[in-house]
């Protein structure tokens, strides 16, 4: 396909409480229509399983473009952010039946990334189009040593943000006139969930994610295994109950009642010292993670990246500064590039300037 035959691109991006979309027009030189919804968190807590979310997010997503008078027949494709999906590798992939029926398997990780591939798929397949991932959260390539656990049943899989990682990698390469395959990136993305990983020639090769990294807004991090063990033996939960204290009610919720930081700075500006001493301890384990990946650098890190809706925390990364930044020059990057990273990648496989992988 030529780039000219491109129409409108609508590009989907899932976080735990919010749903972006945007739509791209004229080969990603213009934005047609953004939105950022936000859900209700207690309506969002309603659903048993993140693919479960799928049609109340669908709907409200026709629902808006339906509002702005949109013609969906002037879309070319639908990409949505990669899921947590094993084996994956970075770039892009064509949803087909297979992965859908994968991405929705309540077997995978409760994670909301995988409602990208979800909803791209259900609203592409009406309209004869075709529906993608992009650098998925699984796209790592991981040490040998780095998947070995101390459990021999247990792979450490890598689990990281890795698009906004990579895009902005790039842009930080490309500021100061670099290749980013040439240096050497600690990334962390803070959002709803906090990932880091380590990043060597365009590659995650380690990774410190929701379930063994840092506490998060709204995700534990590394529990004491010996006392999370107690917790799902003592007759008081149920199964469900531990996946939402990993994912959905742990973290600043589980301490504090909010998955917002800004809601938390507000109370540490009205004099709260509970709220303060969690939300630095936060920052403290995102520190550790990323002194913990400077190993997997072996020491050699060119700079360390904090990225994500959360890097708008001044209070938070001036905080994580003092602690790890004798390891290398920490770049604040707020927010994230993930929506045009996204839609680029899309381009780029529609006309067949990068390869188009399926599962």
């Amino acid at each position: 396909m030529n780039a000219s035959e491109v129409k409108d691109i609508l590009v989907i991006n899932p976080g735990s409480t919010s749903t972006k979309i945007t739509i791209y027009t004229k080969q990603n030189t213009e934005i047609l229509y953004e939105n950022n919804i936000v859900h209700d968190e207690q309506k969002i807590l309603e659903f048993p399983t993140v693919a479960s979310q799928k049609n109340y997010r669908k709907g409200i997503i026709l629902d808006e473009l339906n509002d702005r008078g949109y013609d969906l027949k002037n879309l070319t494709a639908v990409v949505g952010r990669g899921g947590m999906l094993f084996g994956l590798k970075g770039g892009g992939y064509k949803i087909n039946d297979k992965m859908y029926n994968e991405m929705a398997s309540s077997r995978l990780p409760q994670h909301a990334s995988s409602l990208g591939a979800l909803l791209a798929y259900s609203i592409a397949q009406p309209l004869g189009i075709p529906s993608f991932i992009y650098d998925s959260t699984m796209g790592c390539d991981l040490l040998d040593i780095a998947k070995v656990t101390g459990i021999s049943e247990i792979e450490k899989y890598g689990a990281t943000h890795l698009l906004n990682s990579r895009a902005q990698a790039i842009k930080y390469a490309r500021s100061r006139g670099k290749d980013y395959k040439e240096m050497n990136f600690i990334n962390c993305h803070m959002g709803g969930g906090i990932t880091a990983n380590a990043m060597k020639g365009g590659k995650v090769i380690d990774t410190a994610a929701y379930d063994d990294g840092p506490m998060a807004p709204e995700r534990s991090g590394g529990v004491p295994l010996l006392l999370f063990k107690q917790l799902c033996f003592d007759g008081k939960h149920t199964e469900e109950d531990m996946e939402k204290l990993i994912a959905g009610k742990g973290g600043l919720y589980s301490y504090l009642g909010t998955k917002d930081a800004r809601e938390v700075e507000k109370m540490i500006e009205e004099g709260d010292s509970y709220a303060a001493m969690v939300y630095e301890a936060m920052g403290f384990q995102v520190a550790k993670s990323i002194a913990g990946l400077s190993c997997a650098l072996e020491g050699k890190v060119d700079v360390i990246i904090l990225t994500g809706g959360v890097a708008y925390s001044k209070w938070l990364t001036e905080k994580i500064k003092k602690y790890c930044g004798h390891i290398a020059p920490i770049e604040v990057m707020p927010g994230e590039s993930e929506m045009e990273a996204l839609a680029a990648g899309t381009l780029r496989m529609l006309t067949g300037e990068e390869e188009i992988k399926e599962l």
